[in-house]
């Protein structure tokens, strides 16, 4: 399953109907088996009615399983839909205040280890770090509107180095969308990103630069919706973490 060293889309990521949380979770694995940790944490925020938390919870319990270290998953979610939008920003033009809904039990139902979060996100995500100690490997953002994502980032992106591996794998999902939806720098997910790097020196968000050439031959939106959270003073930003590499190009002769 390993994808470090792989140019292409390796065949785990057709096993799943959620490659994206494919890509994040296993990137997010070796990373922390490359630094000797025994755990590491993927979130989805924005559950909807599920079916992406049910799926992370398959393919983290299979990345474990490969890798040998634990996988800690959690949702976060109103549960009751979309809640009224700020303004402009939250782009209500696209999104409605009741749209993805929850049926709580029925998901809950559906979980095997996997935690699930309900309410305001603001609130929620900083309980989730004060009270597990998994470092953050992998995060979904899903929340549709400027001012959720803005909230998320708040709780879940400004807690102790400790919390988060040096690079954090980050899902946007709505940042390309439909041509009806038009998604810019100046609304939406990619203004709360604009505005987290404005507001940080030592952490920034930053796209995967070249990901959909590296997934070739899969023609797909989601490679141009990926970013890593760099952490440049983490402890652990500057450690070597190729470890079976030794790169040398010797003069022909």
């Amino acid at each position: 399953m390993a994808l470090r060293d792989t140019w292409g889309p390796p065949d785990i990521i057709k096993t799943f109907n959620y490659p994206a949380y494919v890509y994040g979770v296993q990137h997010a694995v070796e990373l922390a088996a490359s630094l000797k940790l025994s755990k590491v944490a993927s979130l989805e925020l924005g559950v909807a009615g599920g079916n992406g938390l049910v799926a992370l919870e398959e393919i983290a319990k299979k990345a474990a399983d490969e890798a040998g270290i634990g996988v800690e998953v959690a949702g976060f979610d109103l549960g009751s839909g979309m809640p009224q939008p700020v303004d402009y920003r939250d782009t209500p033009y696209i999104w409605k205040p009741g749209f993805f809904e929850m049926d709580e039990a029925k998901l809950r139902s559906r979980l095997d280890r996997a935690q699930l979060f309900i309410g305001d996100v603001a609130e929620t995500g900083k309980a989730y770090l004060a009270q597990n100690d998994a470092p953050l490997g992998f995060i979904s953002f899903d929340l549709d509107y400027y001012s959720s994502t803005k909230a998320a980032m708040g709780a879940l992106l400004e807690g102790p180095l400790e919390r988060y591996l040096p690079r954090v794998f980050c899902y946007f999902d709505d940042t390309i969308g439909p041509h009806g939806e038009l998604h810019s720098e100046f609304t939406g997910e990619l203004l709360a990103i604009a505005e987290f790097n404005a507001e940080h020196t030592m952490r920034k968000i930053a796209r995967i630069h070249g990901l959909q050439r590296k997934m070739h031959p899969i023609e797909a939106y989601w490679p141009e919706t990926f970013f890593v959270m760099h952490l440049f003073d983490h402890p652990d930003y500057n450690t070597f973490v190729q470890v079976d590499a030794n790169w040398q190009l010797a003069l022909r002769d």
